[in-house]
């Protein structure tokens, strides 16, 4: 039993012998765990986008559809590296303020040369005329009495002028009439009326009547058409044109009253005298002292020049709404007739 053993432990101790040297010459190591490697940083930035370019090319009209190419379809660009993109956003900042700073100076240079008349993107507005303001006018009270002495050859009498304001419209009548011994030579009396408006420039007439005796005329202003007809008293209706502002005898008084002419320098009105439209030319001769039953006033003195119609000339009170407070004129006849002031009320 003990021989048959012996060969047994023999094999097992020379087993155990040769696993040693192995491991003791390769010097083998039992594994051991080790934790990974750290990943490389990753990093991410968001980038503006770039501002878009509106060149000259992109303001023309686009082409027809039907003559328009198909786009080409672009191939994606390439990826770069965060920092080749910073540069690259860098350098398309800079052509955007290039490309923008040549579009402005090459408009510039356009405008520039561009011929008188011939801006388009400009285009001149002509300024429209500036009227005239309308003159102020003096105001006069709603109601005015005019008495006058009237002295025309040998003969005398009287002659009341009343001024009527009512609103925007007036009334002027003028009565005269021979007195004394006169009045068994010139019978009747001679009547005139003048209605119209008062505008912003002055009175505008638009009746005008004329009584002498039984006889009687009448005439119609017409301001929309410039014109006039006149009806006499006898034959038949007559026509008449003018342009701007007219007046009849009876206005003209009181729109130089409105207006207060100027010391000096000349006026031209237009004026129907109860006959014709007759255009007259007034030279005023500057500032009077005159005496009259009121006493001492002030007066502007014109009168009226280049004319066959005989002479004209009024002096009116600057102290009493300008006012006539003496007239001086001659009739058909060549007689001299003048009225000086008696009385004004209020």
């Amino acid at each position: 039993m003990g021989r048959r053993l012996r060969p047994w432990w023999l094999a097992l101790a020379a087993s155990l012998l040769l696993h040693g040297t192995l491991i003791g010459a390769l010097g083998w190591r039992l594994p051991q765990w080790q934790p990974p490697a750290e990943p490389p940083p990753f990093e991410a930035r968001l980038l503006a986008k770039p501002p878009t370019v509106v060149t000259a090319a992109a303001l023309l009209p686009a082409p027809p559809a039907a003559s328009r190419a198909p786009p080409a379809r672009a191939a994606p660009p390439p990826e770069l590296p965060a920092e080749a993109e910073t540069e690259a956003e860098t350098e398309v900042e800079t052509e955007v303020e290039t490309e923008a700073a040549a579009a402005a100076a090459v408009a510039a240079t356009d405008l520039n040369n561009a011929p008188a008349g011939r801006l388009d993107e400009a285009p001149v507005i002509a300024a429209a005329p500036v009227e005239a303001p309308p003159p102020t006018l003096n105001p006069l009270p709603p109601r005015l009495d005019l008495h006058f002495r009237v002295h025309y050859g040998v003969a005398a009498g009287e002659q009341t002028l009343l001024w009527v304001n009512q609103g925007e419209h007036y009334t002027l009548t003028s009565v005269a009439a021979a007195s004394g011994l006169a009045g068994v030579f010139y019978r009747g009396r001679f009547v005139q009326t003048s209605r119209g408006r008062i505008t912003p420039h002055g009175l505008q007439p638009e009746e005008f009547w004329d009584q002498r005796g039984d006889k009687r005329s009448r005439a119609r202003f017409d301001a929309a058409n410039n014109s006039l007809t006149l009806i006499p008293a006898k034959g038949a209706p007559r026509h008449f044109a003018y342009q701007g502002d007219v007046q009849d005898a009876l206005s003209l008084f009181f729109q130089l009253a409105l207006t207060a002419p100027p010391p000096d320098g000349q006026l031209t009105y237009t004026v129907f005298n109860g006959k014709r439209l007759r255009d007259y030319r007034y030279e005023v001769r500057g500032e009077e002292i005159l005496q009259t039953a009121l006493g001492e006033l002030r007066t502007l003195h014109l009168a009226r020049v280049a004319d066959d119609d005989g002479r004209f000339e009024a002096w009116l009170a600057i102290d009493r709404h300008y006012l006539p407070v003496r007239v001086l004129r001659s009739d058909e006849k060549g007689s001299t007739v003048e009225l000086r002031v008696k009385s004004i009320a209020p």
